[in-house]
């Protein structure tokens, strides 16, 4: 059955049932601008390869995951919302797995169906990615267990004929023309698992953009400012935009194993620093942070620490070099204290060693007595000892061509009565890209 072309002549019933669906809907109509302007985004060689699919891509494929749940579709596009544990599709995050999970699958159906050159079938899955990324970038979906926004009626002042009225509906109504002139897509990677981690953090990125615009296009409903609420939903809409395309981009270059070497060069290594920790996504999503109380009671700073809990300054560890020790500042880690862990997902058989430098700062942590323990999937690969705050920092390589999980926990080891100063500094977290992962397999032990 060639579905696309049945799809739109089906279109308009299939939109009523849609639009009659009880459950609130993210974005409804702008999944077909924001698809279009992702599509539109991608370079000559990517739009000609789907060019039979553009306009059923936009106008029914991205929507394959609401039209699924009428009991008229299920016989016909019913499959496409079916996970392989048996799970239905999603509209909005959840824990990390299942977001990777989900998307892998999606991602890697898209490609595989490329690959066949069955295009209908990749533009369904891929459909079914973009609506996921569209629905989790949206401002109506971006408070966690709050689909109607009732949490919003204590944070700010809602006039009386908004008062008890869920707010859902009132954040995502609206179209709008979308246009991602001049965007470059990214690409996310060169196998399904890498793409699909690195897409996860543009998806993060996307919620706390989507989380952002909420408060301002409400003040817009309140004031009845078309202006101010257009521009909200612009800004969350053209970000999910970018997000679609880099997912598009990433599917179509890697079933056709088509790279810029700029792009691959960039892959080589990843700034683990720059990832979300998976303590953040557990804890309502991404904005939280894993607490912790020395020396400040404060969270983890990226590329920063910040000292009395008030002051960022420059990462710094003592080096040894010449036989000489030295402080040396860094530009990318981590500064925080102790009583801290932050735990990283990263795919199985991508990269080969996660590096690092660890120890106390060289300037703040005069009166420090702490030390890192690293674990892989759980186990403790990696033990500093005591450090103090003339201790050099220890540097850290272990390989990770089998590893899901790495988790870095920091403990405070002092003795004294006075609380000391733990100012813990993870610098230059990275993960190194395997270079020949076939023979690289046979070669681990772990």
């Amino acid at each position: 059955m060639k579905l696309p072309r049945l799809a739109l002549r089906l279109l308009p019933i299939l939109s009523v049932a849609f639009f009659a669906l009880p459950c609130a809907q993210a974005w409804g109509p702008m999944h077909h601008a924001i698809t279009e302007a992702a599509f539109d985004s991608l370079p000559a060689w990517q739009r000609e390869l789907l060019a039979g699919q553009r306009q059923t891509l936009i106008e029914f494929d991205c929507m394959i995951p609401d039209l699924a749940r009428a009991a008229a579709n299920k016989k016909t596009i019913g499959r496409f919302v079916i996970l392989p544990n048996g799970d239905l599709f999603t509209h909005e995050p959840h824990s990390r797995e299942h977001n990777y999970a989900q998307m892998l699958h999606y991602f890697t159906k898209a490609v595989e169906s490329v690959r066949a050159n069955e295009l209908d079938e990749a533009s369904r899955y891929a459909g079914c990615l973009l609506h996921f990324l569209e629905d989790c970038g949206s401002p109506a979906h971006s408070m966690p267990g709050d689909n109607q926004h009732g949490f919003m009626q204590d944070l700010i002042p809602v006039p009386d004929e908004y008062k008890n009225r869920p707010l859902h509906g009132l954040i995502e109504s609206g179209t709008l023309q979308l246009d991602l002139a001049g965007y470059r897509p990214q690409l996310l990677g060169t196998t399904p698992e890498e793409a699909v981690m690195h897409l996860t953090e543009r998806l993060h990125a996307a919620i706390r953009n989507a989380r952002a615009q909420v408060i301002p296009i409400l003040q817009g409903v309140f004031r009845k400012d078309d202006a101010a609420i257009d521009a909200g939903r612009r800004r969350a809409a053209t970000m999910d935009a970018q997000v679609a395309a880099d997912a598009l981009y990433s599917i179509l270059a890697v079933a056709k194993s088509r790279f810029e070497p700029d792009e691959k060069a960039r892959l080589d290594t990843v700034d683990v620093a720059a990832l979300t920790p998976l303590e953040v996504i557990n804890q309502s999503y991404f904005p939280q942070f894993s607490y912790f109380s020395n020396p400040y009671f404060g969270f983890p700073v990226r590329n920063a620490i910040l000292e009395d809990g008030a002051t960022k300054r420059p990462l710094a560890l003592h080096i040894v070099e010449n036989g000489a020790t030295k402080a040396q500042t860094f530009e990318r880690g981590l500064g925080l204290g102790t009583g801290c862990r932050v735990t990283y997902a990263i795919p199985l058989k991508t990269y080969e060693r996660f590096e690092c430098l660890v120890g106390a700062h060289a300037t703040l942590g005069g009166t420090a007595a702490l030390s890192f323990r690293i674990f892989a999937d759980g186990e403790a690969v990696f033990e500093s000892g005591i450090l103090t705050g003339e201790s050099p920092a220890q540097k850290v390589s272990i390989p990770v061509w089998r590893v899901r999980e790495i988790s870095i926990e920091t403990q405070n080891r002092s003795t004294s009565p006075t609380p000391p100063k733990n100012y813990a500094v993870i610098a230059a977290p990275t993960l190194l890209k395997a270079p020949a992962p076939p023979k690289f397999d046979q070669d681990k032990t772990r």
